[in-house]
């Protein structure tokens, strides 16, 4: 018999004595296994991950948002927040931030601005991880988001559709157009996409800095961008009423699952930086990258590492078979009110603006004399132009503030005694919508006569509309051109020169009327010769900086427009004597478009030198531009340029292909 059974036989063991070394030992040892179960169990985790090769699948990598390197291999993130990154390198390591994601699923610890543990931040991250490793959520130590399922069940996503408000020339952000994102959700009913949510990119910049400052900025990286969340009737009064730009929708043709992501690493984004950048890192490119996060196989932002404009994004997607349901088409108000009011006589409008100004009530002798339909119909016009002054930031009110809106009603409520439909339909839809405008990439190739001088001529031009480019899906009489050059090849001896090139050129002229009153305005910058055609010359006044613009009026229709500038001038150039000058001057033009897909542009101006150097610069100049082909164009300019010790005669016809 041994000791320890001698023991417990003759109750040397206590039994309270045992319990107690019992109730020591066992916490210890189930402590211990305890412990090294979420060890181990991330360990596997990893493993899988790694033999599933996960980091490097297309939906991983567009959920952290990385783009390959330029100049060497690997790949890097686009997102500037430090905090949105687990591992210590994740911002260039897909593979370590996977691993990093998986042992934050495994912790408490809060992350980021909003202070919530990975589960319940990286929400898309999380659900792309369990998935594909079949990872049992009940047991980790976070496995429930209130915050989260609240957002949810609020934004309630159904369906998406991209969103995109037409060119406004006079925000610098905007020139080019912009896109966003609309959610709807599944409690919508039919025509209430105002109670949707629009997801928007955009620079964080300070409230009110829009001058050159801004557009510095934003050419360079200097202001971080980021998503927004806003109810959509908000971005609506922003665009179509405040601003007055029409707005595009396109329905996306997304599944749930993938809606669902897309709607999860919206989460996701809330307070995450960016860098901005208004020609390729802007908000196109961004929603694209959203879009990738839905349909990671498309890769649609590896098209745009140079520059991203809406409408050519559009296009993008409207190559992708199936993706993009019909447009539709919602006119701002001032379209609204420009098609309404041609509908009036013009003894029926002189009424509307009388009302509309409180010059006249609404139930005066003169309105009750028209027939019922006519009354309607003024009533309405002068309803919706007071609205339009009230909405409008670039409009004052004859009725402003509260008092308008009160005065408003009552127009509303004088018309709502007349008892009869509405005499006006729907603004009809623009025969072209954006997607099919021409593209925005130019190419032209032409032959240039100067001076019993014949040459070749070569141009490229990125981005992006000008006055004689076919205006289908793009806005009338707004032009945006960005870093178009032009090259001359003398074919006698094969000598290739500089032409001109225009680093940013925009115009927008906007028509005047009794209703309207808006101001036009011209810009242009960048390197020219005076007159151009000193080319193949050895003339002193050769090639020199160039900056000049200034407010115009314009007059007009849609098929005919008459404008005129005043401007201002700054020229660099080794031919004057200083090498500068300051002028000031005009110019005036009409634009018409006789037939669809035919331009005609005359122009003549004049600049007298007012500083710097003595002389002058008048020209007068014509264009035309006839479709042939898709995609394809004749173009044809002739030109008269004078100076104070030069004159040149110079004749452009060429083809123009768009890409």
């Amino acid at each position: 018999m041994s000791k320890s059974e001698y023991a417990i036989r003759h109750g040397r063991y206590r039994p309270k004595r045992l319990a107690m070394i019992l109730t020591l030992l066992i916490p210890l040892v189930a402590g211990t296994a305890f412990a090294s179960t979420p060890s181990s169990r991330l360990q596997r985790l990893e493993a899988r991950a790694a033999r599933a090769h996960l980091a490097a699948t297309d939906e991983w990598h567009a959920l952290l948002h990385y783009e390959p390197n330029w100049m060497h291999g690997g790949v890097h993130s686009e997102v500037a927040s430090l905090w949105f990154f687990l591992a210590k390198d994740g911002q260039t390591d897909p593979a370590a931030e996977l691993d990093a994601t998986l042992a934050g699923l495994f912790s408490k610890q809060p992350i980021g601005p909003r202070k919530l543990p990975a589960y319940c931040l990286f929400v898309a991250r999380r659900k792309f991880l369990v998935r594909k490793l079949d990872i049992d959520t009940s047991t980790l130590p976070v496995h429930d988001c209130p915050g989260y399922r609240h957002w949810r069940a609020v934004i309630a996503p159904d369906a998406a559709s991209l969103v995109f408000p037409t060119a406004f020339p006079n925000s610098p952000s905007s020139m080019f157009g912009h896109t966003l994102l609309r959610i709807d959700s599944a409690r919508r009913r039919h025509g209430t996409e105002l109670l949707s949510y629009a997801v928007n990119f955009a620079a964080a910049a300070p409230q009110g800095n829009r001058g050159l400052g801004f557009v510095w900025k934003g050419l360079t990286g200097g202001y971080p961008g980021v998503f927004g969340l806003f109810p959509y009737y908000k971005k609506v009064k922003q665009y179509a009423w405040i601003e007055n730009r029409d707005v595009w929708s396109y329905p996306l043709n997304l599944t749930q699952a993938q809606l669902s992501r897309l709607v999860d690493h919206v989460w996701e984004m809330d307070s995450v930086h960016f860098v901005y950048y208004f020609l390729n890192k802007n908000c196109s490119y961004q929603l694209l990258s959203l879009l990738d996060v839905a349909r990671p196989h498309l890769h649609l932002t590896r098209q745009y590492n140079w520059y991203a404009i809406p409408s050519d994004t559009i296009r993008s997607l409207a190559d992708v078979p199936g993706l993009m349901g019909p447009a539709e088409y919602r006119p701002s108000m001032e379209t609204t009110l420009r098609w309404e009011t041609r509908q009036l006589s013009p003894a029926e409008q002189t009424l509307a603006r009388k009302v509309s100004r409180h010059e006249l009530a609404p139930d005066a002798p003169a309105l009750n004399a028209l027939p019922a339909k006519r009354r309607a119909a003024v009533l309405e016009v002068a309803y919706d132009a007071l609205n339009y002054q009230l909405s409008s930031k670039e409009v004052k009110a004859a009725v402003p503030g509260q008092a308008g809106r009160d005065y408003a009603n009552h127009i509303l409520a004088v018309r709502a005694s007349i008892p009869r439909r509405s005499p006006f339909g729907r603004v009809p839809t623009p025969k072209t919508s954006p997607e099919d405008g021409h593209r925005s990439l130019r190419v032209n190739v032409s032959g240039v006569y100067v001076d019993d001088n014949f040459s070749l001529g070569f141009r490229i031009r990125p981005a992006y509309h000008d006055l004689l480019d076919n205006p289908g899906g793009y806005t009338r009489g707004a032009a945006i051109d960005f870093a178009d050059i032009g090259l001359r090849l003398d074919p006698s001896d094969g000598r290739l020169r500089l032409d001109n090139v225009h680093l940013l050129s925009i115009t927008s002229l906007s028509p005047r009327n009794a209703w309207f009153k808006p101001v036009s305005f011209t810009a242009d910058t960048g390197i020219r010769r005076r007159p151009s055609a000193h080319v193949f010359t050895n003339a002193p006044n050769d090639l020199g900086y160039y900056l000049q613009g200034g407010p115009g009026l314009a007059w007009g229709g849609r098929d005919l427009m008459v404008y005129t500038f005043g401007l201002g001038s700054f020229d660099a150039n080794p031919g004057l004597q200083p090498a500068w000058a300051l002028g000031a001057g005009g110019s005036a033009g009409v634009l018409a478009y006789p037939v669809p897909g035919v331009q005609l542009k005359a122009e003549a101006g004049w600049l007298q030198y007012a500083a710097g150097a003595d002389g002058h610069y008048g020209w007068a100049k014509f264009g035309a531009q006839v479709p042939l082909v898709d995609n394809f164009a004749f173009r044809s300019t002739v030109g008269y340029e004078n100076t104070r010790v030069d004159d040149g005669l110079r004749v452009d016809f060429g083809i123009q292909a768009y890409f």
